[in-house]
């Protein structure tokens, strides 16, 4: 059964869905998974339902997107800047709390 066939199937449940689409990687993962791409993966598995198969380095997995990154990794980026962020906020609000004696 490919991937599509699954997420199709009326006995499919939201539930595994969910689970399946929030992974990083597809149900089946092929053994050399650094030599691959995530689309590479994702879209065999949806065709097929197997893993790729291994060959060399894909065009798609080290073309850079509009920032010069990979779409994977900047997606990554993002999110730890984020999380940085939002430390960097609280921490100077704890201290300014500590600051101004811890009054309020």
């Amino acid at each position: 059964m490919t991937g599509l066939e699954l997420l199709k199937a009326p006995e499919t449940t939201a539930g595994e869905i969910a689970d399946i689409i929030s992974e990083h990687c597809p149900p089946v993962v092929p053994t050399e998974c650094d030599r691959l791409s995530c689309r590479e993966c994702w879209l065999s598995w949806l065709t097929t339902g197997e893993p790729p198969k291994a060959k060399g380095p894909s065009d798609k997995q080290t073309a850079p997107g509009e920032d010069g990154m990979h779409p994977n990794l900047k997606e990554l980026y993002e999110r730890h800047f984020r999380a940085q962020k939002r430390v960097e906020r609280e921490t100077r609000e704890v201290l300014n709390h500590l600051a101004a004696g811890g009054r309020e």
